[in-house]
């Protein structure tokens, strides 16, 4: 098992634990994808690496979004239907990745959150838009947060993450806001513009775009405008947007 995939198994509750409060997911990430799915009240949203299903209940209870999530770590999974049980929303949780992931129904939108920079390689990526591809509807959008394919800003803090190159691959030091402590590391994958355009047309995907992420002023508000500031202009990350 490749050492991307295979860390997961390890950090995952570290990992869904961090993110719940981290502000790059809480006020670059999350708000980024909402705006641009725009009105999803009532439409049926795939979300694919869900994790404990913290991004599926703010799209459900706030924006009033029908989901469908799915993880390989069955550890979270088994967060997120615990959860669902105590408080119902009628998501549907499911342990699957790519390759396992069937359903007879078909998605208005799909979506995933640093997912996809996790692809063992760049052979992989191509199961992520095929799968989506396949249940979505036509006219459809795969929306993916993925590490920017043109980042070079390594080894400088922008906002709590450090980014390193090891052996070929990226490692993100995860950081405690103010202190700097770094809470764990995880390794991902920069892949190029094209590889990620390859993947998605030989999956059928037609039209590419690609967006920017800029926080919240919620979150320049709480957090100030120098953690932010290389943030904004590095742009360690990018929205990715396919259409069927």
């Amino acid at each position: 098992m490749h050492n991307e995939v295979k860390q997961f198994d390890t950090i995952s509750d570290k990992y869904a634990s961090f993110v719940d409060g981290d502000p790059i997911r809480n006020y670059l990430h999350y708000p980024t994808v909402v705006e641009l799915l725009g009105d999803i009240k009532g439409k049926y949203l795939l979300d694919v690496g869900c994790g404990d299903g913290l991004f599926d209940r703010k799209l459900t209870k706030e924006f009033g979004a029908k989901v469908w999530g799915y993880d390989k770590a069955s550890d979270l999974i088994a967060l997120a239907k615990n959860d669902e049980s105590k408080y119902p929303l009628g998501i549907t949780y499911s342990v699957d990745d790519p390759l396992t992931f069937h359903t007879g129904e078909l998605f208005d939108e799909c979506l995933s959150v640093m997912v996809l920079s996790y692809a063992p390689d760049a052979n992989y990526l191509i199961n992520f838009f095929d799968s989506t591809y396949k249940v979505l509807k036509e006219g459809g959008r795969f929306l993916s947060v993925i590490f920017n394919p043109s980042f070079k800003a390594f080894d400088c803090v922008i906002a709590n993450r450090i980014f390193k190159i090891k052996d070929g691959k990226v490692e993100v030091n995860f950081l405690k806001p103010k202190t700097n402590e770094v809470k764990f590391t995880a390794l991902l994958t920069q892949f190029s513009i094209e590889e990620y355009t390859d993947a998605a047309r030989a999956a059928g995907f037609k039209k590419i775009t690609w967006e920017k992420l800029y926080p919240t002023k919620e979150g320049v508000a709480i957090l100030g405008e120098d953690f932010w500031r290389l943030c904004e202009q590095e742009q360690p990350y990018v929205v990715l947007i396919t259409e069927k």
